[in-house]
C-alpha cells in the first residue's frame, strides 16, 4: 500500500504541472527570510522532472533568490481538495539562471508572461501607481529547482479513510513509512 501513495503522490505532481485546471497547478512555497522567520508564497508549479524535482519560475530580483542563496532549504505546499489529499515536499532549492535547464525554459517566456520578469524595478519595490509600471527589454528570469529529500503525504477524509505517510530519500532510495494521521 505505501508504494502505491508513493506513485500517487507523484501522479498527482504530474497532473499538477500538465493540467492546467488541476489543482496541484498552484502550491505555496515556503523559504527562511533573511531575518529567521519563514516566508510562504503562492507560485506556479511548472514542471515535474524526469529526476523527480520540482520547477518553479521567478524574477532573479525578487527576495525570494536572496533567501535561497543565504539558505537553500526550502518547501513546497499542494492540496487537491476533491480528494482532500495534502502533499508536503521539503528538500534544497537550486537557482538557475544562464544554464542549459533555463535555455530551455526562458522559450516559454511569451505573450503576457513576459511582464512578469521584465519591471525596470525588482518586485516589491512601492510605487505610486500601480498602473504605470515602467518595463525594459532585459528579462530578469530565474527557474527554481526543488529538489525534495522528503515527502508527507496526508489524505483528510474521515476515519477510517484518513491515512499519512511520509517518504524519505536516503542515498538513492525512498524509505516509506506510515504516519499517524
Amino acid at each position: 500500500m505505501l508504494i502505491d501513495l508513493f506513485n500517487e503522490t507523484w501522479k498527482e505532481l504530474e497532473d499538477g504541472a500538465t493540467k492546467y485546471n488541476h489543482p496541484f497547478r498552484t502550491c505555496s512555497l515556503a523559504t527562511s527570510e533573511i531575518s529567521g522567520g519563514i516566508r510562504q508564497r503562492t507560485v506556479n508549479f511548472r514542471e515535474l522532472t524526469k529526476k523527480k524535482t520540482l520547477l518553479f519560475y521567478t524574477d532573479l530580483r525578487s527576495t525570494k533568490i536572496e533567501q535561497i542563496r543565504k539558505n537553500p532549504q526550502a518547501s513546497a505546499l499542494f492540496y487537491n481538495p476533491s480528494l482532500q489529499l495534502q502533499i508536503f515536499l521539503s528538500g534544497i532549492i537550486k537557482i538557475h539562471s544562464e544554464d542549459s535547464l533555463w535555455n530551455d525554459h526562458i522559450v516559454n517566456i511569451e505573450g503576457r508572461s513576459i511582464n512578469d520578469y521584465n519591471t525596470q524595478y525588482a518586485p516589491g519595490k512601492p510605487i505610486k501607481n500601480p498602473i504605470a509600471v515602467t518595463r525594459t527589454k532585459d528579462l530578469n528570469f530565474a527557474v527554481l529547482e526543488l529538489i525534495p529529500d522528503t515527502i508527507e503525504y496526508l489524505k483528510l477524509r474521515d476515519e477510517p479513510g484518513r491515512i499519512r505517510a511520509i517518504f524519505k530519500l536516503t542515498d538513492t532510495e525512498w524509505e516509506k513509512t506510515f504516519l499517524i494521521p
